[in-house]
């Protein structure tokens, strides 16, 4: 049976991990568990659940600043600053959902949030949980607290350790405390939308979108096997995929760059301006990637390719011609969400793909005996492999925090 340390306080957590160290016992870092699926398994029979170390530290709207525990849950998070018509700017979907882990809205901790490194598709635009992380205070492997940041971007000097924590996924610290900026929500958002079959047609209308001078929030392409489940009434009569672009700022503002949109990709496809009650579903449907959550049971395969947003559409194009699966893009064309059904995860041909374009290929879902042969994540260079290494060394040198979830066969011996 799995012993479960449930810290309650940040000195509990740290007395947790000296535990750990001294027994040389591996642990398992958990929130809500709700991204346990994403990655390799750690095994071990030790889990340092983080879900009681809860609640909001402080929120100054007028500073445009949070601070909580890690183990709050995004939903409590997400509903205060709701209260004051606020929102986290990079704003991230339900990933859980696409595991099959989380089904109800905003599943998941501010915590797993930040150590995942999640964004949806105002990256583009604004950039990723890391680059609104301004401060944490967490403990190391080596059982010590530390700490960088604060409450203001200006408070980051020497090395900026917010980037290093962002996307670690729980193996160089274990966050206790997060602190990050949050923004208004916008007055108005509008999205256009453009009929286009071809992917590589969809990535020249989006790069275009992007080029231009009407400050384009969110470009997306939707394939016509998808567009279905938008349930927008206008996407159904153009019966074929759709590039989505949306705007965002005051009214008078939105109205113009939406129509100037319209005009400017006439030639990519029939234009269309969504009513503004249809945009925010659009858009959370992107952010979710709904198209690829599993409502069935079922375990497809579902690679996220990350590749120059230029030749997105050149890339989405060949990997459904290589692999016969679903895709759709979004960031621009910079990111490729592509479903397989097959049981054959392809991944020596997916990530080859990848590479030639200069990106890289993280398979987000797979049965565990796919993820027990295939590296997860995308396989690291030798010399930035040897500069993680080191990295890990400093932070966690017995690795005891969550061995093994990124790359497979790094787990120690338990009690060794």
């Amino acid at each position: 049976m799995a012993e479960i340390l449930t810290p309650t306080t940040p000195e509990q957590l740290r007395d947790a991990v000296g535990w750990a160290l001294g027994s040389r016992t591996p642990l398992e870092i958990i929130g809500s568990g709700s991204k346990r699926a994403y990655g390799h398994a750690v095994k071990t029979n030790a889990v340092l659940d983080c879900s009681k170390l809860s609640g909001i530290l402080f929120y100054e709207p007028e500073e445009l600043v949070i601070s909580a525990h890690a183990g709050t849950p995004l939903a409590d998070i997400k509903a205060a600053l709701a209260e004051k018509n606020q929102q986290f700017h990079f704003e991230p979907g339900n990933f859980p959902e696409l595991l099959g882990s989380g089904n109800a809205p905003d599943a998941g901790t501010i915590g797993g949030l930040v150590a995942c490194n999640l964004a949806g598709p105002r990256r583009i635009k604004v950039g990723s949980a890391r680059d609104h992380l301004l401060g944490f205070q967490a403990v190391s492997g080596r059982a010590e607290d530390f700490k960088s940041g604060g409450r203001v971007m200006k408070n980051v000097t020497g090395f900026d350790l917010s980037k290093l924590m962002s996307g670690s996924f729980g193996t160089l610290g274990v966050m206790h405390t997060v602190t990050l900026k949050v923004m208004p929500c916008d007055e108005q958002s509008a999205t256009v939308i453009v009929a286009c079959d071809d992917p590589k047609k969809a990535g020249k209308a989006m790069t275009a979108a992007m080029g231009c001078e009407n400050e384009v929030s969110g470009a997306a392409w939707i394939s016509a096997a998808d567009i279905a489940g938008l349930e927008i009434p206008v996407a159904s009569e153009f019966g074929s995929g759709l590039v989505v672009l949306r705007v965002e700022g005051p009214k008078p503002s939105v109205a113009w760059r939406a129509e100037a949109l319209c005009k400017a990709l006439a030639s990519f496809g029939e234009t269309h301006e969504l009513a503004d009650s249809y945009s925010h579903r659009v858009w959370q449907y992107v952010a979710d990637a709904r198209p690829f959550v599993e409502t069935s049971g079922g375990a497809s395969l579902l690679w996220r390719v990350s590749v120059p947003p230029a030749i997105g559409g050149d890339v989405c194009a060949q990997l459904q011609d290589v692999t016969g699966g679903r895709a759709m893009m979004d960031w621009a064309g910079g990111l490729i969400w592509l479903a397989l059904d097959d049981a054959d995860a392809m991944a020596n041909r997916i990530r080859e793909i990848a590479e030639m374009a200069g990106g890289q290929a993280n398979l987000v879902r797979a049965p565990e005996r796919v993820r027990e042969t295939v590296p997860v994540f995308h396989p690291e260079s030798p010399a930035l492999a040897r500069i993680n290494a080191k990295i890990k060394e400093n932070f966690d040198p017995e690795g005891i925090l969550n061995p093994g979830r990124l790359m497979p066969g790094t787990q120690i011996a338990e009690g060794a």
